[in-house]
């Protein structure tokens, strides 16, 4: 139990020490700029469609921007009621780790006029609290992704069974009128048998009665 305790304890830490946002000075377009980051342990595929995912949800349509995946103008309730323009950009955190991802996050009053702690550090703050909790918005689109996956695998599966059923139930029938076909076969080659032994014998009588 005390094992159990701990294994589940370390995933916790091991999780919210991946969660931690934290500020970093980023690269845009060759000039360095006040940023967040934090690392995600899921592959980057999954956490750039999950990102992009729920800002489509929300009717912001991202763009790609110098590596960057920007929207503009928007309003996220997680920031405050100000109007933003984010950039969002996801690489793996390292060769060696495949299943763990670096967000960096700008944030811009517009034009490019990029936002860091000494100019707002409570949308900062905001800003942290977001990506903190980008994990738990990553894990739960990577399941709904793998419940729409695994839905389609069922409906696959299901169609080509329902296909072979189907196929299975016009063998059986083709089975069946072959079956009655050679037993009606066989009935009409015994009649005709039993008729050709009468004309025959018919035959035979007529032969007898010729004149010697």
């Amino acid at each position: 139990m005390k094992k159990l305790f701990f294994l589940v304890l370390a995933l916790a830490m091991y999780i919210t020490s991946f969660a931690q946002a934290r500020l970093v000075t980023a690269e845009y377009q060759k000039t360095n700029q006040p940023g967040i980051e934090c690392n995600i342990p899921f592959p980057e595929k999954t956490v750039a469609k999950s990102i992009d995912d729920y800002f489509q949800k929300l009717g912001y349509k991202g763009k790609d921007n110098k590596g960057y995946l920007t929207y503009k103008g928007v309003h996220l309730p997680q920031l405050g009621a100000d109007i933003y323009d984010l950039y969002f950009k996801t690489d793996r955190k390292s060769k060696k780790d495949k299943d763990a991802t670096r967000v960096i996050m700008l944030i811009s009053s517009g034009y490019e006029k990029f936002i860091g702690d000494t100019i707002n550090a409570h949308l900062i703050d905001s800003a942290k609290n977001y990506l903190n909790g980008l994990t738990e918005r990553v894990a739960a689109y990577d399941l709904e992704q793998q419940i729409t996956d695994q839905d389609e695998a069922v409906q696959k599966v299901t169609k080509k069974l329902n296909s072979l059923t189907s196929t299975g139930e016009d063998l059986l029938k083709k089975k069946t009128k072959l079956e009655n076909d050679i037993a009606e076969n066989l009935k009409q080659q015994q009649n005709l048998k039993a008729e050709s032994e009468k004309q025959l014998q018919i035959l035979n009588n007529l032969k007898t009665k010729r004149k010697q």
